[in-house]
This record gives structure tokens, C-alpha cells and sequence, in this order.
């Protein structure tokens, strides 16, 4: 049996996109007329991911464009226990022209956001970092042309919509065959574009950098306790960082192993740049007298990597 039909057949490797939304509800009445916000709505999609809701979606910032001209510039705005609505300090009053609303979450980890919101042109550029435990999710908002007659969703504030736009890949294993034991200790997922551009107006993420070859530094890997893989898959990544990654939404071609003599060998000639998912594993029989990957130990390696191609059907959305 060779190495890439046993991987397919002994490792289910998951990769989940997601742009997932929330409805989180507003607050109580309250008097008063400056600018703040009550509520963020959204559509369901296709995965899940760390829920967004009243709780712990508790500030963000705002940029607000009208009349030609800048209104506020990146003012955070936190949700009152008291009002149950997101309000700034100083407070912001509505002019008597429209605002253009650019909202955006406020991630710890600023070096891989890149603002970028004048009255020419609005977008954030999105650099995942390449350590898991680094990587947040973008989340962003646009309302256009809104005026004080606009805010009256409830305490006089104005509704407005999140979304999230990176794609969130979970990586879930497992082994069929009882025969054999497979212990995985790090995942990888390489030739991917590392970089992409939000465009508020259109709220569109678009992948703007290279995709570079299998083992530079923009592959994405995570290591982490090694994890016996039973009959049913499970994800591997639960004691690293947030144990998802956050990746650009991207159209990827699949790798494709061609001649290759060893797994090692084909990852290394993956000369098309084509995208693929790896385990590092160690799988062994009889009780782990025999072993079956990798069948030597080399330059006391005891795990070896193996891949799969990542197909382009499953398309980072």
C-alpha cells in the first residue's frame, strides 16, 4: 500500500470555511441623540465558529465619513450595561448631513490589520499571523447614507451589520483500522495566499498575496500534544492557540502528488504550488513493535509528515 493511499484512507482531514454571522439584540430605551449603536444582524452560514454575541462582542471601532470629509476617525465604541447599546466617549451627535459608517473589530493582535479608511478609499488589509495562537478573525461593518431619522431601532441608536471575513479551518483526524495506532503531534496547511484586502463599499475580502512554496515561512503549522486518533475524527488542533486558523478567503488548486518514491519526495516536488493538508504522524502496529510510518527513524525523528491534497470544490469562503 502506498503512503498517499493510506493517508487518505487512515486520516479524514476537515477543512470548514466559514463567513458566520450573528443577531445580537439591543437594549432598553434611553433618552438622548448622540450617535450610538444597538444592534448587529447577520445571516447563518455554513460552519461554526466562536459565537459573536451580546457578551463578548463588547466594543469596536467606527469611522464615520460624510459631506466629503472625515466626521469621527477610528472612535471606539463599548457596550453600556446600563443603556444596552455600543456608545463612545466623548459622545458624537449626528450632523445634519448622511454618515457612511466604516466598523470594525478591535483585535489584539493589530500588527496583522492594516486600516485604511479616507474619504478616496476604505479597506483593511489582513495579514493572518503565521503562529496559531496569534490569528483573530476580521469582523467588519458598513452602513451607508445614514442620518438621525435612521436611528430609531431602539434608545435612538442605529443597527448596523457585522459580518466575518476570514475563512475558519478546523482540522479533524481520524483511524479507521483498529489494527493500527496513529499518534499526530502537528498540522500543517501550505500554499495558501497570505494576505487579503476588505473593501467596505462592496464588503468584499479579496486575496491580494502570492501563494508561496510548500515550507517558507507563509504556510500555516501548528504543533501540539501528541493525540492517539480513534474511529471517530476529532480535532487535533483543541491545545493550540485557539485551535482553529483564520485564513484568506481564496480559490486554491489542489495539489497533485505526481512520481514521487516517498511522501517527503512528493511535498517537495509539489511544483504547480498546489494547496494540501498534513499531519505529522507516527503509526505503528502490534502493540508498537512495528513500524509502519515512518518505517526509520531518521535524525531521531520518530514523526514524518503526511499529506493530502486540499480540493479546490472546498473553495476558502
Amino acid at each position: 500500500m502506498n503512503k498517499s493511499t493510506f493517508a487518505l484512507a487512515a486520516l479524514a482531514l476537515i477543512a470548514a470555511s466559514c463567513t458566520k454571522t450573528e443577531v445580537v439584540g439591543s437594549g432598553p430605551e434611553t433618552s438622548g441623540s448622540g450617535i450610538n449603536f444597538s444592534a448587529y444582524t447577520a445571516k447563518p452560514t455554513k460552519a461554526a465558529q466562536t459565537d459573536v454575541k451580546n457578551d463578548n462582542f463588547d466594543k469596536f471601532n467606527v469611522t464615520a465619513i460624510g459631506n466629503g470629509a472625515i466626521y469621527f476617525d477610528d472612535v471606539k465604541f463599548e457596550k453600556k450595561a446600563t443603556s444596552g447599546v455600543w456608545e463612545s466617549n466623548p459622545p458624537y451627535f449626528w450632523p445634519a448631513f448622511g454618515l457612511n459608517f466604516y466598523a470594525y473589530n478591535t483585535p489584539a493582535n493589530t500588527t496583522g490589520f492594516e486600516r485604511s479608511i479616507t474619504t478616496a478609499g476604505q479597506t483593511i488589509k489582513v495579514t493572518p499571523a503565521t503562529e496559531l495562537e496569534k490569528q483573530e478573525d476580521l469582523v467588519a461593518a458598513y452602513a451607508e447614507s445614514k442620518k438621525k431619522t435612521d436611528a430609531t431601532s431602539t434608545s435612538n441608536s442605529l443597527a448596523i451589520s457585522f459580518n466575518h471575513y476570514l475563512t475558519q479551518v478546523v482540522v479533524k483526524a481520524k483511524c479507521s483500522n483498529s489494527l493500527y495506532s496513529v499518534l499526530v503531534d502537528s498540522v500543517k496547511i501550505a500554499n495558501l495566499a497570505g494576505e487579503g484586502t476588505y473593501k467596505f463599499n462592496d464588503n468584499t475580502m479579496t486575496a491580494t498575496g502570492e501563494k508561496v512554496n510548500s515550507g517558507s515561512s507563509s504556510d500555516y503549522k501548528a504543533g501540539f500534544t501528541q493525540k492517539l486518533l480513534i474511529s471517530d475524527a476529532k480535532e487535533v488542533m483543541t491545545d493550540a492557540g485557539t485551535g482553529r486558523w483564520y485564513l484568506i478567503p481564496q480559490d486554491v488548486t489542489a495539489w497533485s502528488r505526481g512520481a514521487a518514491e516517498s511522501e517527503s519526495e512528493a511535498i517537495m516536488k509539489n511544483t504547480d504550488n498546489g494547496t494540501y493538508l498534513a499531519l505529522k504522524v507516527k503509526i505503528t502496529a502490534n502493540g508498537g513493535a512495528l513500524k509502519i510510518y515512518p518505517a526509520t527513524v531518521i535524525n531521531e525523528e520518530t514523526f514524518a509528515w503526511m499529506a493530502v491534497p486540499v480540493p479546490a470544490a472546498l473553495a476558502f469562503e
